[in-house]
């Protein structure tokens, strides 16, 4: 916090002042502010404002004292001639010393009793609908900015003209404004049944050029609800203070009453009981006659379990209406990224949520959600990016501060630095893979040399167009050789996306290569042919591959409620290398050639709530807390396209991933499918359960299977993954300052297998690599471990159960029992916060 003080030296009476959090950036009221020496002193009002009069002493100290905050001291002499403001810096406390309550009766408690007692008639989310105008504004700075980076840095010199936008407010900690958006909004909520529709009117987004991205600038999804027993904040979950159960997590101590507007208000402090918990530290104003919310400050805890982050807290202000009850007023949320440890090179993102116009219970509101075509809806308007500086000077909510207004000026500038240009270039060549030349662009480089036993060295190389190309149409390809198999292969592939945002995409491939690795009917899969995957390999374990010749045709239709229709065809043809069974073993009749199946399906897909970061190479998917359901049917047709099968795929699957409130959060996928044919099927055109031959963990395959090791034609299964954070390690004193989280995972499939594929496919008959049935039981692999090591590692440890079943009578058992260990240790990379 910083007090900046301005002095009337004519009147040589008083000085006038204002007491700011120089985090927040927001007036702290009722801040006590008082002469060291003198002994008297005042109280900051609701705005965070101040009078004093002059100490009688000629030199005297003034200090500045709140909850939750250092003292702040300034030296004065009362024969001070200059006016310049005056600062002086707060810095946080430890306030888990500074509520601990030992009396037998605690003020504290009984009010925040008072205020759970009454949530319910509070809580603005009460009302059957309300509306209102929204303004957010968010603000990127860098913090603890060294002129020194500017001027003894290379790199850096380029810019050393953003020296003169450092804030000049704050002498502790300098910090540089980077990049600001706003946006105007009318906001729409329904309690029952849930509906929310965001209409973005206007939108100052300089130097964002992705569209979609301004569906996520507004408000939709970003409220905190203090009333509400749980909430979350970074994808974390945080116990509220105000929670039903907050006694369990927190001391209260009641502090001082204040009068504002003639109302009476208490004001209620609040800390964590335990370290290690995801809790705040805080204060708030209570009104005295209804215990309705009037401002509350949270501050997250210095133990809490989120990384990166140095500092987090919210603001929330409410406005008290005519009839008693209470409505948001202003919402302001301040995150301090330090991704290089403290006191080093950070980022503070602001954002800034005011609110005009309220309106509750008014039946214009439900006919404005009734054009939603799901749940929640975010309209942006085909203008809202057109408006002029005189716009925003009359709309927005609040004026922009000095600083505020460097930030375009500066945007505007540093985007025509070559210094910029570069730098950006290089940066996104390194992490995204990809360099962009005009309206082409290869990469990724991670792909253009890798190795495996049949290429030995494989080389390739991928070119693909830009959105400078065109917005809609995207042609990509690539070209690999094998030296070791003296062979070609490549692919090839367009999409093409209709204007005007109808959801329709058109999409047509080629593909000549091996399998790499990759899942089927999952194009998205990380394959093998990267330069990183021969490194952590498993040892013993020979690589498979099939060779595919792929012709695909699809058109995908998504409506607005997130419900997509895929129709397809696919003609298929497959080759095996050593280890598998060879080509010609697995024909089902003797004139048979190739391996050919051809494949008329359609996909469909359900996930109400998500929302689609569209990108030119492809969209990114951002699921909601709801399931996801999918339904696909295959059917292979005799002599279509010189097709040697036919038969009818069936698969289902439903993924979830939610939060268990105190619990953590669970993911599960259950999943089942069947083929329905009367004839012998060949392995690649069966289920192959997805297996793993590297030491990397990955949560969709089973990590103890190797690949091709268990085929079906009917299965189901379920994945499932509880991750309990630290709820388990916090019970061990010494373990509640680590950052490292605990997780358990389930993963099953039973599965079965005709006679007739059985036979063609030499099922568990010795060869140099064995296919397995499943045989009518269970494949199961359970595991725990812990993430989060160093905020970026996770270990796994895995043991499966693979019971053998129905084995035929005379045999030996041990043909049959496969030669992968039963436990293993795997390891992977997860940036999480």
């Amino acid at each position: 916090m910083l007090l900046l003080c301005s002095f009337s030296w004519a009147q040589r009476q008083n000085i006038h002042g204002k007491v700011i959090n120089d985090f927040t950036k927001e007036p702290v009221a009722f801040a006590s502010i008082y002469w060291k020496r003198a002994g008297v002193g005042t109280t900051s009002d609701s705005a965070g404002n101040f009078i004093i009069k002059l100490s009688q002493h000629l030199e005297d100290t003034l200090v500045v004292a709140y909850v939750g905050f250092a003292d702040a001291y300034k030296a004065i002499r009362n024969d001070r001639k200059d006016t310049s403001a005056v600062e002086l810096i707060l810095r946080d406390l430890k306030l888990a010393h500074t509520v601990e309550v030992r009396s037998k009766f605690n003020k504290g408690l009984r009010w925040w009793k008072f205020i759970v007692a009454n949530k319910a008639k509070n809580n603005p989310y009460k009302y059957k609908n309300y509306a209102y105008e929204l303004y957010n504004k968010m603000e990127l700075d860098i913090n603890n900015v060294s002129r020194k980076y500017f001027t003894d840095k290379k790199l850096l010199k380029p810019f050393a003209f953003l020296l003169d936008n450092i804030d000049s407010v704050s002498d502790h900690k300098p910090f540089l404004p980077i990049y600001m958006t706003e946006a105007l909004s009318d906001y729409y909520y329904s309690t029952d049944p849930h509906k929310v529709r965001e209409e973005i009117k206007a939108a100052k987004t300089d130097g964002m050029k992705n569209e979609s991205v301004l569906q996520f600038i507004g408000g939709m999804n970003q409220k905190i609800n203090v009333y509400e027993n749980f909430t979350n904040a970074m994808g974390k979950e945080f116990i509220s203070p105000l929670s039903d159960v907050g006694d369990k997590y927190y001391n209260y101590k009641g502090a001082d009453t204040q009068y504002i507007s003639g109302q009476r208000y208490l004001h209620l402090l609040f800390t964590p009981k335990r370290e290690g918990e995801n809790t705040f530290s805080g204060d708030c104003w209570i009104h005295g006659g209804n215990w309705g919310i009037y401002k509350i400050n949270l501050n997250i805890s210095a133990t809490a379990n989120i990384n990166y982050v140095n500092r987090l807290s919210i603001v929330q202000e409410f406005a008290l209406q005519t009839d008693s009850s209470w409505m948001f007023a202003k919402d302001k949320t301040v995150i301090d990224f330090a991704p290089f440890g403290k006191e080093k090179l950070s980022f503070i993102a602001r954002r800034t949520s005011t609110y005009k116009d309220v309106r509750v219970n008014d039946p214009s509101i439900d006919q404005k959600l009734a054009a939603n075509a799901q749940k929640e809806e975010v309209v942006v308007s085909e203008t809202a990016r057109d408006k002029d500086k005189q716009f925003w000077e009359d709309q927005r909510h609040e004026e922009l501060s000095a600083n505020e207004k460097k930030v375009y000026k500066m945007m505007d500038t540093i985007k025509t630095i070559p210094a910029f240009i570069k730098y950006t270039k290089a940066l996104t060549f390194i992490f995204d893979g990809h360099k962009k030349l005009g309206k082409i662009e290869i990469g990724p480089w991670y792909k253009w040399i890798s190795g495996n036993q049949l290429e030995r060295l494989r080389m390739r190389f991928d070119l693909g167009t830009t959105e400078d190309f065109s917005k809609y149409l995207r042609l990509h390809g690539y070209i690999a050789y094998g030296f070791m198999d003296n062979a070609f292969k490549g692919r090839a592939d367009i999409t093409y996306k209709l204007p005007n945002d109808k959801g329709v995409t058109l999409f047509a491939s080629y593909t000549h290569d091996l399998d790499n690795g990759r899942t089927r009917y999952n194009d998205e899969d990380i394959t093998t042919d990267n330069i990183f995957s021969q490194l952590i390999r498993r040892p013993g374990i020979p690589q498979k591959f099939l060779g595919v010749d792929e012709i695909k045709l699809a058109v995908t239709k998504e409506w607005k409620t997130k419900f997509s229709v895929q129709p397809f065809i696919t003609r298929s043809e497959y080759r095996t290398y050593t280890p598998l069974p060879s080509t010609s073993s697995l024909f089902s009749f003797s004139t048979q050639s190739n391996i050919v199946s051809s494949e008329l399906g359609l996909r469909l897909r359900y996930a109400p709530g998500e929302k689609t970061f569209s990108r030119h190479r492809k969209d990114v998917k951002l699921k909601s807390n709801l399931p996801v359901f999918e339904v696909r049917a295959a059917w292979a047709v005799h002599d279509l396209f010189q097709s040697d099968y036919q038969y009818l795929r069936l698969n289902a699957n439903i993924t979830h991933t939610t939060r268990i409130p105190r619990w953590g959060k669970v993911s599960y996928m259950v999943y089942g499918g069947k083929i329905i044919t009367d004839e012998a099927l060949p392995f690649m055109l069966l289920e192959m359960h997805p297996g793993n031959e590297i030491y990397y963990y990955n949560k969709q395959s089973f990590n103890l299977m190797n690949r091709f090791e268990y085929v079906s034609d009917r299965f189901a299964g379920i994945n499932l993954e509880h991750n309990f954070e630290k709820k388990l390690l916090n019970l061990l004193p010494f373990m509640r300052k680590s950052n490292m989280r605990q997780f358990w995972n389930f993963k099953s499939v039973w599965g079965d297998l005709t006679d007739q594929s059985r036979a063609v496919n030499r099922i568990e008959y010795y060869n140099e690599y064995r296919l397995r049935s499943l045989r009518g039981g269970f494949y199961t692999e359970v595991g725990t471990g812990f993430e989060n090591i160093f905020k970026l590692l996770r270990i796994d440890f895995v043991w499966r159960s693979a019971p053998l079943r129905n084995i035929p009578a005379g045999l030996n058992p041990n043909l049959f029992k496969s030669n992968t260990n039963d436990f293993g240790v795997f390891g992977s990379v997860h940036l999480q916060f």
